[in-house]
């Protein structure tokens, strides 16, 4: 199948860019069927085994995969805002999930969980805007001067990670940031 019928994410719109989903001609545990793309990262689910690069994103998408295997993909346990449950499914369920150093953290925004762009570019930290900054502040109890002190120490692929995401519904950037 072409990536022109790619199952698309509300929440993580790119995951191939982003390097959560990958080509491959193995065949999806779930469908039976080698689409080109397999979900190379694991699932999160209370048992031992590794689904690692064995679930097409197709199945993700369409929800078999979380439902057959009872595991979930993305961590919707740290999205701090009032978010109806059905984006909350949606996020667990159906959404490629992304690797940190510490675990995932989705960030919200309007009642609603932001899309996950992937690892900021040292670009985007250094120009963020005052409104991105505030957020970040405001979520994690921290000062200006903490955002200046990682926002220097950051180089993408170092030990501090920034990872982007945007508000559907205002547009917002915001970061989550997380340490190795």
């Amino acid at each position: 199948m072409s990536i022109n019928h790619f199952p698309n994410f509300r929440y993580h719109p790119d995951p191939v860019a982003t390097g959560n989903v990958g080509p491959s001609t193995t065949a999806c545990s779930i469908c039976q069927q080698a689409r080109g793309y397999v979900y190379l990262r694991d699932a999160i689910h209370p048992g031992r085994e590794d689904y690692s690069e064995q679930i097409c994103p197709w199945c993700i998408a369409d929800g078999r995969a979380a439902s057959a295997l009872n595991i979930a993909f993305a961590c919707s346990l740290d999205v701090d805002q009032d978010v109806p449950e059905t984006a909350l499914e949606e996020l667990s369920q159906r959404t490629p999930g992304y690797v940190s150093f510490q675990g995932e953290k989705w960030l919200a925004h309007c009642r609603d969980v932001c899309r996950f762009l992937g690892d900021a570019t040292l670009e985007q930290v250094r120009q963020a805007s005052a409104a991105s900054i505030a957020a970040w502040c405001a979520a994690n109890d921290a000062d200006e001067a903490l955002w200046s002190e990682l926002a220097s120490d950051y180089a993408p692929g170092g030990d501090i990670g920034f990872y982007t995401f945007e508000c559907l519904h205002c547009g917002l950037i915001q970061f989550h940031v997380d340490a190795a």
